[in-house]
């Protein structure tokens, strides 16, 4: 995978990760309808944007980053009813349809860094990138269109 957010991207959710007053509870359970992340919900799940959304995304440009998070807080799917299924299938049947990607991380995984369970919607836009040059230290993407 390419780097999802540019040099600058990152260290601005670095920053707004490391400033961030520490909420009483999960930052992901506190989204509510009144939120401008709140995009729409089901029974089982809520629909939200990423306030950090990837800029890259299978080398084209990303046009719109939600995600799907489930209300009950859990770190996998597993975890959730077993009606949930059914409700999170026609959500991403639904966004599939709008042509967006569909991405989750394991609940191991160590790049992950809200331990509530989420899945990403990743729209992209335009054509591949002809060449990404991707230096991880120190952080440096670049990308010819």
């Amino acid at each position: 995978m390419t780097a999802t957010r540019s040099r600058k991207e990152v260290k601005n959710y670095r920053k707004h990760r490391k400033n961030m007053q520490k909420p009483a509870g999960c930052t992901f359970c506190l989204i509510d309808k009144n939120s401008d992340q709140f995009i729409s919900e089901t029974k089982y799940f809520k629909v939200v944007r990423n306030i950090f959304g990837y800029s890259l995304w299978d080398s084209q440009r990303v046009e719109d980053h939600l995600m799907i998070v489930p209300k009950m807080h859990t770190d996998r799917l597993s975890k959730l009813p077993k009606k949930a299924g059914v409700d999170f299938l026609e959500i991403l049947g639904e966004y599939e349809e709008k042509c967006y990607n569909i991405y989750a991380r394991a609940p191991s995984s160590v790049i992950k860094t809200v331990v509530h369970q989420h899945t990403h919607l990743i729209k992209p836009l335009g054509k591949p990138r002809r060449l990404i040059f991707l230096l991880r230290k120190p952080y440096i993407r670049f990308t010819l269109w």
